[in-house]
């Protein structure tokens, strides 16, 4: 009898986990998270980077909405909303139970408060998408509403799912937030210490309106050596990371027994910056030129190991419904000297090198982070190619805290620029709307808040407007692309690569990491309570894009009900075959039974 009984559990255990949800429900009392760079404090005002300085302040904070697996706005703050037929009216009712760190409740009062602060102590990402808020109005405690003077298109993703709330009753009296460093928010992460160049430590906020977090303790050590970190994760000094695994250490981790990988489509797009308000890069063809010498196809054959994918000359990613698929990258070094002859840069002594217009010695430099191999090893091979067309170039690696000082002074672009070039990356939010490309290249630093290589066009400028003024998808798509081929021609960056992300942590420290399109396993999801959907382990493709958050929640219901109902048939049936035999034996085992 009891093998009967143990081929029946045994068949009951392996069909029912084919059908259940990789889930973390066991409580980790202490993860440790690799990070490369110090992100200063952790507010909205202070972090550093979009990836992951945006995703660490993200755990302290929460925002109206969330971007999901794929990208997609869902209520998190909000449990309620509805928007007016013309796109102009927003009404919203919150969770009722929410709290700020310190336990006072968090309030409709306080999303006024933010963005009105917001905007009174502008913070170009979290300012600029609220200046079509006309007006903000208040019902109770948990419902609020919001005017915009002109239908947007990304307001669910920007503000909404992007703008972190702040508690009204500590940042009122704080006129100075550039300095401020406290970072008490609502999320489900509390900031228990930072020790500069160091640690960040975290603890678990138990009161977290989700329910509690899944991890009491993260610790993110800064480890500015990625190949530091990479050792310390297989030797187990930390659990996970949050850099991209170098290409050729791939197979090495996907062998490893004791590390776990997940694979998946990178956003974050690598480029070679141009300082485009300085002589001789002010020159259309001259950066004709750099587009021409540049193999994109090479450097991702040779530096990413085929990690990646070739870059758009327009920017946008070619997974967007909106990439112009008419453009594709050249390269054609002799062209590159062709245009640079007809342009007047000639080598007139003789030494290999070409001279500016004026007959002036041209001599220009590559900055690049020196903690990033792959940065160095691209910029090498870019200052190879340059030197080959006559362009004399070298490269400077130093710390990223000089680099971005050098290229976005306070991250400020009115705030001027010292360089020539620079081999830079932009995060995965960079690519989550295509309107991204207005921010980048409008010569207005208020609309061109990310525009650090100071490009001006007037041209360019009358279609970014437009766009922003357009809500026909037809009509916005016609722009975007015509937007895409104008950067394209003009060359005000160099679009190079889009790397795959591939991150590697210890499963057995803590397996419910989360992996979002196009940034990896380092976000909120990962953090939070809740049901964990499979890692890529391989370079799979993402979910249907086209489907909304509603369709995908609703398709989870039916999965579950649809699984419920196998579960049940499934034990009646193991039940019935445990009885029939019982009825075959005249003698019984307690055992049998004793569970």
């Amino acid at each position: 009898m009891k093998k009967y009984l143990l081929s029946g559990l045994l068949i009951f255990a392996l069909l029912f986990s084919n059908y259940s949800s990789v889930s973390a429900d066991t409580t980790v009392a202490s993860l440790k998270v690799g990070i490369t760079k110090d992100e200063n404090g952790l507010n909205p005002y202070t972090y550093v980077t979009g990836y992951p300085g945006l995703d660490l302040m993200n755990l302290l904070y929460d925002n109206l909405f969330q971007l999901d697996v794929d990208n997609k706005p869902i209520p998190w703050l909000v449990k309620e909303y509805k928007v007016s037929a013309d796109g102009l009216t927003y009404e919203f009712t919150l969770h009722d139970n929410v709290k700020w760190h310190d336990g006072k409740p968090l309030t409709a009062e306080d999303v006024k408060f933010t963005m009105d602060y917001f905007i009174k102590y502008p913070k170009s990402r979290f300012t600029n998408p609220l200046k079509s808020i006309t007006t903000i109005n208040v019902t109770d405690e948990t419902k609020f509403s919001l005017v915009l003077s002109k239908a947007d298109p990304n307001f669910m993703i920007q503000p909404l799912a992007d703008l972190p709330i702040l508690p009204q009753h500590i940042w009122s009296t704080i006129d100075k937030p550039d300095d401020e460093m406290n970072a008490l928010g609502s999320g489900p992460y509390i900031l228990e210490e930072h020790q500069s160049g160091q640690f960040y430590k975290m603890k678990a906020n138990k009161d977290y309106f989700k329910g509690a977090p899944p991890i009491e303790e993260i610790i993110f050590p800064i480890i500015e050596d990625t190949t530091a970190m990479f050792n310390a994760l297989q030797s187990g000094e930390i659990d996970a990371i949050s850099a991209s695994i170098s290409p050729e250490l791939v197979n090495q981790f996907e062998s490893n027994p004791s590390t776990k990988v997940a694979r998946g489509p990178g956003y974050s797009t690598s480029l070679f910056q141009i300082n485009a308000e300085k002589y001789p890069m002010s020159e259309k063809a001259f950066r004709q030129a750099i587009d021409f010498a540049i193999d994109k196809e090479n450097l991702v054959k040779t530096v990413l190991l085929g990690f990646a994918e070739v870059g758009s000359p327009g920017f946008i990613h070619p997974s967007s419904p909106f990439y112009n698929d008419n453009l594709s990258p050249g390269f054609d070094q002799e062209k590159a000297k062709e245009i640079l002859e007809d342009a007047g840069f000639k080598d007139t002594d003789g030494d290999g090198f070409r001279e500016d217009q004026q007959g002036k010695k041209i001599d220009l430099t590559t900055l690049v982070y020196s903690n990033s191999p792959i940065r160095i090893r691209t910029a090498e091979l870019i200052s190879e190619s340059l030197n080959n067309v006559g362009i004399k170039n070298t490269v400077k690696a130093m710390d990223s805290t000089t680099v971005d000082s050098l290229m976005w002074p306070d991250f400020d672009v009115s705030k001027g620029r010292d360089y020539d070039f620079g081999v830079w990356s932009w995060s995965n939010t960079m690519q989550l709307f295509p309107d991204r490309l207005v921010d980048l290249f409008h010569s207005d630093p208020a609309l061109g808040s990310v525009n650090i290589g100071a490009y001006k066009n007037p041209e360019f400028d009358v279609l970014g407007e437009k766009l922003k003024s357009t809500l026909d998808e037809t009509e916005r798509t016609k722009l975007i692309k015509e937007m895409q081929t104008f950067v394209a021609e003009n060359s005000p960056i160099i679009t190079l690569y889009y790397q795959e992300i591939v991150n590697a942590y210890n499963p057995k420290v803590y397996d419910g990491f989360v992996f979002q399109v196009g940034k990896g396993i380092i976000n909120k999801l990962s953090f939070v309570s809740g049901e964990k959907p499979e890692l890529p382990t391989e370079n799979e493709p993402s979910k249907d894009s086209t489907k909304s958050a509603e369709d995908n929640q609703a398709g989870n219901n039916d999965a579950e009900k649809n699984n419920t109902g196998f579960y049940i048939f499934v034990g009646v049936l193991i039940l019935s075959v445990l009885v029939f035999f019982l009825k075959k034996n005249k003698k019984t085992d307690k055992d049998d039974f004793d569970f």
